[in-house]
């Protein structure tokens, strides 16, 4: 049965078609990507491990010759217009909007659509944050919407949500990050000199900062695990994902701790495409999961450290 109203998602959001199908949400956006071949190709969600592994060697190579760029206002209007004319409202989420424009570009289309199809409705949601945690949310708007929220009542929840959505892992080059804008040039100085793997989380703007460094792959393990554990909210009702670019292998191993000593209702490893990827660089892997709201950093700064001190 057509639900009433559609979710659609940022480029940006790294969740692949199947993914979509499986938790019904309708669609994507078309992001576009400058690449050492061309100035304007198509992004996908699509990549396997196989060819994200070439992408990320390749875009190591060619850092400054990758870029990316959203949908433009006419594209996001024509995409509004397939579920428009079906009769179907829209939910839209955004990538962060200090990230990107994209959030801008989605209010600037519903302007134009809405004056097309004034008896129709379009929410855009500011997720902020960027990559699977966008998905993440759509999930949690795809729930909502089967439990019977209205398409406002759904805007308005997700905007609370939001500020819950952790991230936690290990990422390997912290100036890659910043060179794009993620953190600040001084966070990834003292990120990077300070030990070998960083570790943050989202703070209120949906930034990653690091607030802890830990060394090997192992201490970065169990410190995740053990922050997740005293971080997440009902973790036998919640999917947690793990999100890499071009670390499987440590995805994987994280995401067999998590399933054995949190036991969260399910685990899904999902890659990093490129439209994530290029502003990521390759060497990071994460858990994304809803737990208390986030403060300034503090407590959550607090918690971390705690845990390296006392058990690792």
């Amino acid at each position: 049965m057509k639900n009433s109203y559609a979710i659609i998602l940022d480029a940006s959001c790294d969740f692949s078609s199947a993914l979509r199908t499986r938790f019904e949400i309708e669609g994507c956006l078309k992001g576009h990507l400058t690449t050492p071949e061309s100035t304007d190709s198509p992004a996908t969600n699509e990549l396997t491990d196989a060819e994200l592994e070439v992408f990320y060697a390749s875009l190591k190579k060619n850092k400054d010759k990758y870029k990316t760029s959203p949908s433009s206002v006419e594209e996001i209007v024509s995409y509004y217009e397939t579920f428009l004319l079906n009769g179907q409202d829209v939910l839209a989420i955004s990538m962060s909007s200090t990230l990107s424009v994209s959030y801008n570009l989605m209010l600037a289309a519903k302007k134009i659509a809405l004056e097309k199809y004034p008896e129709r409705k379009i929410c855009a949601v500011d997720s902020m944050k960027y990559s699977i945690p966008i998905g993440l949310l759509a999930v949690k708007a795809a729930q909502l919407r089967a439990e019977g929220r209205s398409l406002e009542q759904n805007a308005e929840m997700l905007d609370k949500i939001k500020k819950t959505i952790h991230q936690m892992g290990s990422v390997d080059d912290l100036f890659w990050v910043a060179s794009k804008g993620r953190i600040s040039h001084a966070k990834a100085f003292f990120g990077t000199v300070a030990g070998v793997k960083s570790m943050g989380d989202f703070d209120a703007d949906g930034m990653v900062t690091p607030i802890a460094k830990v060394s090997g792959y192992k201490k970065a393990y169990k410190a995740t695990v053990e922050y997740v554990k005293k971080t997440i909210v009902s973790p036998s009702e919640q999917i947690v994902f793990v999100a890499h670019s071009a670390r499987k292998e440590q995805a994987d191993i994280l995401a067999s701790l998590i399933r054995e000593r949190i036991k969260p209702k399910e685990v899904i490893v999902a890659s990093i495409q490129p439209m994530s990827g290029i502003n990521i660089g390759p060497g990071l892997f994460a858990a994304y999961y809803l737990g208390a709201e986030i403060t300034d950093l503090s407590r959550e700064k607090e918690i971390l450290n705690d845990i390296i001190a006392n058990k690792l």
